[in-house]
């Protein structure tokens, strides 16, 4: 899994958390990392997350390949996430971090709801320090960035950020799901793919879990 703009910020800097299991393939690596051209980002800070158990061996292949990939399109791969499984302090020559803390969202001060009726149409970007209320649908290449919650009524394509200020707590609310980028608190995934049944088109909440990996849930009425 990719978690993309998987950004969170400490001390003034972007990390995208790149999260994988010990069987993912390079070529889909590739494939998800290219889905950061849709943000038009360069020159980014590439964070690897191995969410399950892997061999140093195999750790160290996967590590050169992203080096790979990530010079090619211009990405700077800048650490490894520690966890249970690596206890090394680098690997073929990238450092090995533990998560930053984020900012803590209690410090901000939420302005008020933004309530928008009209269609966000593609090309299209709306952004306020609060809330956002979409009434109506959001098209494909349309962003919509809050700093707290984000609630669609119709269908949402297009790029869904909540929590912009690094508010892990936000949640998305959407009632046809369709997105192609979602982010919560500053860690983001692209939706690479067709979607699963019980969410393509159907209601959802999406949520950040203790793990901060981003989870989409159907929501039934």
């Amino acid at each position: 899994m990719l978690q993309k703009k998987i950004k969170f910020t400490h001390a003034k800097f972007e990390y995208f958390l790149l999260q994988i299991n010990p069987t993912t393939e390079l070529a889909e690596i590739e494939s998800k990392l290219n889905g950061f051209k849709k943000l038009e980002q360069k020159n980014a800070n590439i964070v690897l997350s191995i969410d399950g158990e892997i061999q140093h061996s195999a750790l160290e292949k996967i590590v050169l390949g992203i080096l790979i990939i990530a010079n090619k399109l211009e990405l700077n791969f800048h650490a490894v996430l520690r966890s249970n499984f690596i206890h090394v302090d680098s690997i073929s020559g990238i450092q090995v971090i533990n998560m930053p803390e984020s900012e803590k969202a209690s410090d901000h001060i939420f302005n008020k709801a933004l309530l928008y009726s009209d269609p966000l149409r593609s090309g299209m970007k709306l952004e306020n320090d609060g809330d956002i209320i979409i009434t109506s649908f959001v098209s494909d290449n349309a962003e919509v960035i809050a700093s707290g919650n984000i609630h669609v009524y119709g269908e949402a394509k297009g790029r869904l950020v909540a929590g912009s200020n690094g508010d892990k707590t936000a949640r998305m609310f959407v009632g046809k799901f369709n997105a192609e980028l979602i982010s919560i608190g500053g860690l983001y995934r692209t939706m690479d793919g067709k979607l699963p049944d019980n969410i393509f088109h159907k209601s959802v909440m999406i949520s950040l879990d203790n793990k901060n990996r981003l989870i989409i849930e159907p929501m039934a009425y």
